[in-house]
């Protein structure tokens, strides 16, 4: 079975989709089908009679998540009678000729709740909202409820990130002695969080909880201070995407399918190591919102260098890392790990150019304010 995917241009190089790329092709390969990609910049391009050739069945695998955008592509192919699979998107003005394969984001915003006033941490902020990300979107709406609920006020607790996650921080520090918790959007938001706070004196998980509400990032886990993330299982996601697809393949009736992936939480250093007690506690409002690429803020991008750098990196790359973060010399690293200074230097200059960086110093000084030493 040949699996059609089209990948909206904006989200097409980001850490997220490529992550979600690897598992929707890890399940094709274990399942011998093949994927064939879909080159437009936009859907109006595609040629519908000639990737869907004869009586074949029109469905179509889409990765993209823009508030503004997606409906928009949405209409369009089902409109030419496309049955189109949305891969991590909803939202309240879905066609209903369409299937969706997503986390279950509401789920993980209750655990996330539920956990944090379980410990006594329930004065409690959501911070790095991207307004143009639908998933943002479900996470803010839950919560706005459960503000609602309990009589807070969703414009003071709520804290958007309207192109800049330095802005939304300036914002955050004017009120964040009112809060003893915050949960991030993502896990990669989190890290820039918990840097921000360290340079005002804001201790975590001393002075304040953090948690991420979305969280696929190595560096997470492995970072100065790790992160309480609810996680988001993108090769489970990227499974029942194929699943989805072959069924509807195979299936004469037209049928939409709705799967939800369970959210899971992981609990670590930001939190101190505090239990889940796996109490439950406590749905959706829609907003205009302006179009915002989260990835194209310089601070952001940093993180995700330094994840490109985690995912390609090996055995001895660590052992490296290790090293010229410790101060150690080439000579020493390279007897420690067995191995030549030419190899060393030449890994640190493939890392250097993995991340952006131009010498071994710009790169020791990118990584040092998020990982461990």
């Amino acid at each position: 079975m040949n699996i059609k995917i089209y990948i909206h241009p904006e989200f097409k190089d980001t850490f997220w989709t490529q992550l979600s790329l690897k598992a929707t092709a890890a399940e094709i390969t274990r399942k011998r089908y093949t994927a064939e990609y879909i080159e437009a910049d936009k859907v109006e391009d595609i040629d519908f009679d000639k990737v869907f050739e004869g009586e074949e069945k029109r469905i179509l695998l889409y990765i993209g998540h823009s508030v503004l955008g997606t409906p928009h592509d949405l209409k369009y192919l089902t409109d030419h009678g496309v049955h189109v699979i949305l891969l991590n998107y909803e939202s309240s003005v879905l066609s209903g000729s369409c299937s969706k394969v997503l986390l279950n984001y509401r789920d993980g915003m209750q655990k996330s709740i539920s956990y944090l006033t379980a410990n006594k941490h329930d004065r409690i902020a959501l911070f790095g909202i991207n307004p143009n990300s639908s998933t943002d979107m479900l996470k803010d709406s839950y919560f706005v409820e459960y503000l609602r609920e309990r009589g807070g006020n969703p414009t003071r607790d709520i804290y958007y990130n309207y192109g800049s996650i330095t802005g939304c921080f300036a914002r955050f520090a004017e009120n964040y002695r009112d809060y003893n918790a915050v949960i991030c959007s993502n896990d990669v938001v989190a890290l820039v969080l918990i840097q921000n706070l360290k340079e005002i004196g804001v201790r975590v998980p001393e002075d304040m909880y953090v948690t991420a509400c979305g969280g696929s990032s190595m560096l997470s886990s492995i970072a100065n201070t790790t992160i309480t993330t609810v996680f988001a299982d993108q090769y489970e996601l990227g499974r029942q995407a194929v699943l989805t697809y072959s069924y509807l393949y195979k299936n004469p009736c037209d049928v939409a399918l709705s799967v939800k992936v369970e959210a899971k939480l992981t609990v670590r250093q930001s939190t101190n190591f505090d239990p889940d007690p796996g109490e439950d506690l406590v749905t959706t409002l829609s907003k205009q919102v302006p179009n915002v690429d989260f990835y194209d803020d310089p601070v952001i991008q940093k993180i995700f260098d330094i994840e490109a750098l985690l995912l390609n990196s090996d055995e001895l790359d660590r052992g490296i890392l290790d090293g010229i973060l410790s101060g150690e010399t080439y000579p020493s690293i390279a007897e420690r790990l067995y191995t030549s200074e030419n190899v060393i230097s030449y890994r640190i200059k493939r890392m250097c150019k993995l991340t952006n960086t131009s010498k071994k110093n710009e790169l020791v000084a990118l990584i040092t304010p998020y990982l461990k030493k």
